[in-house]
């Protein structure tokens, strides 16, 4: 027989003393030996003994289903919020995404969900609270959780920042909800006022592209639909498969991709409601009030109220790595992981945003701190006593120099990557820029994009409604007296940089001949980033207003010296200009004029009468 050691005969006696029940007194020494062996213990042991002796009976979250759910305290206090809510129904269900799994109960209303947590059978912690018309139902259960999950028990559900599966107790009882909550969805799209809104589509990485275009997408148009409509809009050849949509809705979190089955406009909405604040996922308690008194038409100019470091903003990508680029590896993965990672993942995503590449595109900045020049108001970046910008005087300037030589100024498509690296130093201000080194149509993108990112637009978006009277009202004489009493209703800082601005426009179109740019065809390429209706409206309505808006800058054009001053010429006297014998590109037709809404807008403009 082996001899045993001090320790393990103190660690055999001790177990034999647990095993009878019997309490001996122990010596110190032996005491002291006990105490060491239990700190031996790791931790991980501890915790595989933990789950070894759990009872198998039931979870206590199973256990607090509520007797009675319509007069469960939670539910009687939201029906007294809104004498028109009804209580539709209660279930008790488990939502799952990624690794994560989490016993929940369900509230369903007339308009609103409730999900939350069972702390006594008539206590229940609200976790997220749901406009019914702004979710989503989809089968891609594999995309959204991992591990076993019953198909025949189980959907996808979700809202703006959060995707989970729910599984039910019964194939009956999955089938009832999901008809339920698919039917209060459509009656409650049905009920939505706006329907259609205007949806900002930011290019990365996909070629010689335009940077930007804005879609009219309707509350029923999932993210597929949305990026077969971009890539019509765009130009781009090959299949919605192999895009995908991004949004970033916080400054403090990185964008996250979206599947194809979700909601756009639900996300901008929700995104405008919440006042640009994120929230809604699984572990974000309390939720907004779904009836909040902003869903009219108008709410959507609270989104050009919201900081631009807020605004929700949506990047269409390839789906797939061009070849050369580093694949994206995720914070914290090695490259040897090979499980597929839930897209859906993303509210729980945290860390370095390097999925997109130090992705901000748009001049309101999806980095957390704001830019010098993109996006800011006029009045923080410029003043008539100390000018415009530098960075926006040098484009003028070159532009003034180069534009009325170079033939399709303002209409060719430039570099997005250039276009991208050029407005990212300008914004920085921590280097020079060297703006004579670059192309002139990446000058004229960058600064059509400094324009139609100025809150409240440089004509000034309050004075919409007053511009368009003016175009269609008489004119001669009339229109001059109107236009000249609007101008003087701009600020100061605006009105600066519109003299400089149509200063270059007049001064290119008097070379018309040489660079095919008359003042028709300059409005329709600058006019939608000069000025912009301030609330959503259908599709023509909106080709409508473009329309008016091309013909204000074309009199604004043709008709300078008389609205802004006989001096409006002269504000780059001091600059010469090169003699028009220079050559500065090739022939207008050699040009690859990729800009779709150029062209339908200019044929829409020559078929009025």
């Amino acid at each position: 027989m082996e001899t045993m050691s001090p320790q393990q005969g103190t660690m055999g006696q001790n177990r034999s003393d647990s095993l009878t029940g019997e309490s001996k007194a122990l010596p110190d020494n032996k005491k002291k030996m006990k105490t060491l062996a239990q700190r031996r213990q790791s931790a991980p042991s501890l915790v595989i003994s933990k789950a070894l002796t759990r009872s198998k009976s039931t979870s206590r979250e199973s256990c607090l289903t509520p007797v009675s759910p319509e007069s469960c305290p939670l539910v009687q206090a939201f029906l007294a919020e809104c004498p028109g809510r009804q209580f539709l129904g209660h279930a008790q269900t488990q939502l799952k995404t990624g690794l994560q799994t989490q016993d929940r109960h369900l509230f369903l209303f007339t308009d609103t969900l409730l999900v939350a947590k069972a702390k006594s059978p008539t206590h229940f912690k609200v976790k997220a609270q749901v406009r019914v018309c702004e979710m989503w139902t989809a089968s891609c259960i594999e995309e959204v959780c991992e591990g076993s999950t019953n198909p025949e028990r189980s959907f996808v559900m979700g809202w703006p920042t959060c995707n989970c599966v729910a599984s039910f107790s019964s194939e009956e009882h999955k089938d009832k909800w999901l008809a339920l909550i698919k039917s209060r969805l459509t009656e409650g799209k049905e009920k939505d006022d706006p329907k259609t809104i205007p949806l900002k589509i930011f290019a990365k990485d996909i070629g010689n592209c335009a940077y930007a275009k804005t879609l009219a997408v309707s509350n029923t148009d999932s993210t597929t639909d949305v990026i077969r409509m971009a890539l019509l809009q765009f130009g781009i050849s090959g299949c919605v498969k192999d895009h995908r949509l991004w949004v970033s809705s916080s400054k403090d979190d990185p964008p996250y991709p979206l599947i194809g089955h979700e909601f756009p406009f639900s996300i901008k909405m929700s995104h405008i409601r919440d006042g640009g604040s994120s929230g809604g996922g699984l572990g974000v308690g309390g939720g907004r009030d779904p009836t909040s008194p902003t869903d009219c038409p108008g709410v959507l100019l609270l989104d050009q109220c919201l900081p631009p470091d807020t605004q929700c903003q949506f990047i269409l990508k390839p789906s797939k790595v061009a070849p050369g680029q580093v694949p994206l590896i995720e914070p914290g993965q090695q490259k040897s992981f090979k499980r597929k990672r839930s897209l859906i993942n993303w509210p729980f995503w945290k860390g370095s945003n390097t999925q997109l590449d130090s992705l901000p595109l748009s001049p309101t900045s999806l980095s957390p701190t704001q830019g010098r020049l993109f996006g800011r108001p006029l009045s923080s970046v410029c003043s008539p006593d100390h000018g415009l910008p530098k960075p926006v005087m040098d484009m003028l300037v070159f532009l003034y120099l180069e534009g009325p030589y170079t033939r399709g100024i303002f209409r060719r498509s430039a570099g997005a990557k250039a276009c991208r690296e050029l407005r990212d130093r300008l914004d920085s201000g921590t280097e020079d820029p060297e703006i004579t080194h670059q192309s002139v149509f990446v000058i004229a993108a960058v600064l059509k994009d400094f324009l139609r990112n100025i809150p409240g637009s440089m004509l000034c978006v309050d004075l919409y409604d007053q511009w368009m009277d003016v175009i269609e009202g008489e004119g001669g004489e009339e229109r001059m007296q109107a236009v000249q009493r609007l101008l003087h209703l701009l600020p100061s800082e605006n009105l600066l940089l519109l003299r400089h601005v149509i200063a270059v426009l007049q001064c290119i179109q008097r070379n018309a001949h040489d660079n095919q740019m008359n003042a028709f065809n300059l409005s329709v390429c600058i006019a939608p980033s000069m000025l912009w209706s301030p609330a959503p409206s259908t599709p023509e309505m909106e080709g409508e207003g473009t329309k008016k808006v091309c013909e204000l800058v074309r009199f604004l054009i043709e008709n300078c010296c008389s609205v802004l001053g006989d001096d409006v010429t002269t504000l780059f006297r001091s600059f010469s200009q090169k003699s028009s014998s220079s050559d500065h590109g090739s022939d207008v037709s050699s040009f690859q004029m990729n800009d779709s809404s150029y062209d339908s807008l200019e044929n829409e403009l020559n078929d009025d009468p």
